[in-house]
């Protein structure tokens, strides 16, 4: 198990757009330099006066693996809309990575089987581990586009901030099963209504209150997360290509 806890760290990065101030996780998926992360990562999305939804990416993506820093370019067509609804970047970097993950079938996961996610939640600059299980297996709405439903596994791993666009890998077989992206709803509700008091004109909150809230707001955990299936970042067109130029 240690053999293939050094492999995995190879494997994982750190990913930062420095346009954006915003970091994330991610992974690599091919022996040639691409790398998998959420969507959501790489850009930001804004409204115009109209209410459309606009959406831009980051020009300056880096992805720390170890020590080192390498610039990340998209691998992705940034005028799909399925990279945005399904939640997954594929990103090029020029360099050979040292080790990648490849997919399981994903038809024959399983409830209560033993899975671990990487990744690196805001404060870490080391890579971090947790185990738990497949607590199920969903088929939900994108989070994006509700018209679209998507394969979503929910595990009792802990995720937070930061670990967006990591790997959640089966222990059985250490290959990556998806992308560790979703909290759980409860956990949306409870940051909900601590940012709607804080935001009520009516109400004057205390300095130490103010901060005890945004500490919880920035450090909380409640119960389940989900992660989205690996399904979707390996039909995108961007890799099928690359598989197929081998």
């Amino acid at each position: 198990m240690n053999h293939e806890i050094e492999r995995w760290k190879m494997a994982t990065g750190k990913v930062i757009c420095n346009d954006f101030r915003k970091t994330g996780s991610g992974f690599f998926i091919s022996d040639e330099g691409l790398f998998l992360t959420n969507n959501h990562v790489v850009h930001n999305i804004s409204f115009d006066a109209a209410g459309t939804i606009r959406i831009d990416y980051s020009e300056e993506i880096y992805v720390r693996i170890g020590e080192h820093n390498h610039r990340a370019f998209l691998a992705i067509d940034e005028n799909s809309d399925q990279p945005i609804v399904y939640d997954y970047a594929i990103l090029r970097l020029d360099i050979t990575p040292e080790f990648y993950f490849n997919f399981t079938d994903i038809e024959n996961l399983r409830e209560g089987e033993q899975i671990m996610a990487l990744g690196y939640p805001l404060g870490f600059n080391e890579l971090i581990f947790t185990k738990g299980i497949i607590s199920a297996i969903l088929v939900r709405p994108s989070h994006i586009n509700s018209l679209h439903r998507m394969r979503t596994i929910l595990t009792d791993t802990l995720i937070t901030y930061g670990n967006s666009g990591g790997p959640l890998i089966r222990m059985s077989d250490g290959r990556v099963i998806g992308i560790n992206t979703m909290p759980h709803e409860i956990r949306d509700q409870i940051r909900t209504r601590l940012q709607q008091y804080l935001n009520q004109q009516d109400i004057e909150v205390s300095i130490p209150i103010q901060d005890i809230i945004s500490f919880i707001l920035k450090h909380i955990h409640t119960g389940f997360n989900y992660a989205i299936s690996i399904e979707y970042a390996i039909r995108d067109p961007s890799f099928i290509q690359h598989e197929g130029g081998k």
